[in-house]
C-alpha cells in the first residue's frame, strides 16, 4: 500500500504535538513490536469517524500499521514483520479517514520512550535530588514509571544511558519497584492505562496477575517479572564485559 503523505492535505492538516503521543518499543526474542501508548486529542477539533495509522521507520525500512479508530485504538504491541534490526527508530502518527488518504491530522519524528535506554516502560528524566543519586515513581494514569537521575551526576538522559554501570546496576531494581507497585495494586492491570505494560508481560510469557490475597505468590511473581527483564538486557554480561572493558584499559 502506497505511503501516507502529508502532502495528500495541504490544507487544514492538525499538526499533533509530540508531547501528546508516547510510543513504546519491544525488541525482545528479535521480535519487534511496538505499542502507540497514548494518544491525547484533548481539545482538538477533528472530523469524526477517523483512525490511527502508525508508519514505524528503523533504518531504511518503514512499515504502516492501522490500529483502528481513534475511540479505541489498539495499545497493544503489534508485531513488526518488515523491519530489520539495524538503525534508529522513528514512527510517524497519522489520523485519515477509512478508506481516504486524505489526513486529519499527523504527527512526525516521533522518538519511542525510553529510547537509547533499556527499557520502554522506565524512562530516564533528570531531577534536583541533592545527594540522592536517583528514585522512580510509578504514573498511574500513564501506566508507566519514571527512573529520576541526580542532574548534578549526569546532564542529560543520553549521558546516564550510556554509562553502563548506571543502567546495568539501577534498572533491574526500578523493575522490581514497579513490578512491586503492581502487585500492591490489586486490579491495577485491569486498567486501560496499563494496557501496554501487559502486553510487556504477556511477550515475555507472564500471563498471570500477582494474586491481591497471598504475599508469597506476589512476591514469586515480582521475581519472575525481573528475571524476564533483567534475561531481556543480559545486565550481568553487560557489567562483566564493562568491569573488563575498564580492567584492559
Amino acid at each position: 500500500m502506497p505511503r501516507l503523505s502529508t502532502l495528500s492535505n495541504p490544507t487544514g492538516l492538525v499538526d499533533l504535538d509530540k508531547l501528546r503521543i508516547s510510543v513504546l518499543i519491544d525488541e525482545s526474542n528479535k521480535r519487534l513490536a511496538f505499542s502507540l501508548a497514548r494518544l491525547d486529542l484533548t481539545d482538538l477539533t477533528l472530523p469524526s469517524g477517523l483512525n490511527v495509522v502508525v508508519i514505524a521507520r528503523r533504518g531504511n525500512a518503514e512499515e504502516r500499521v492501522d490500529l483502528g479508530p481513534v475511540a479505541s485504538w489498539n495499545k497493544g504491541f503489534v508485531h513488526l514483520t518488515e523491519l530489520g534490526n539495524e538503525g534508529t527508530w522513528s514512527f510517524r502518527v497519522l489520523l485519515v479517514k477509512p478508506g481516504s488518504s486524505m489526513l486529519a491530522a499527523a504527527a512526525e519524528n516521533i522518538r519511542p520512550e525510553g529510547q537509547g535506554d533499556s527499557s520502554s516502560f522506565i524512562a530516564l528524566e533528570p531531577a534536583d535530588l541533592g545527594q540522592r543519586p536517583w528514585e522512580i515513581r510509578v504514573l498511574e494514569q500513564e501506566g508507566r514509571a519514571v527512573l529520576y537521575f541526580n542532574k548534578d551526576i549526569y546532564h542529560s538522559s543520553g549521558e546516564a544511558e550510556a554509562d553502563k554501570f548506571f543502567i546495568g546496576m539501577i534498572l533491574p531494581e526500578a523493575a522490581r519497584q514497579l513490578a512491586a507497585w503492581i502487585a500492591r495494586n490489586p486490579g491495577a492491570l485491569a486498567d486501560p492505562s496499563w494496557e501496554a505494560f501487559r502486553g510487556w508481560l504477556e511477550l515475555h510469557g507472564i500471563t498471570e496477575e500477582p494474586d491481591e490475597d497471598n504475599v508469597d505468590a506476589q512476591d514469586e511473581w515480582c521475581a519472575t517479572v525481573v528475571n524476564a527483564f533483567c534475561e531481556r538486557f543480559q545486565f550481568a554480561t553487560l557489567l562483566s564485559e564493562a568491569r573488563a572493558k575498564g580492567v584492559e584499559e
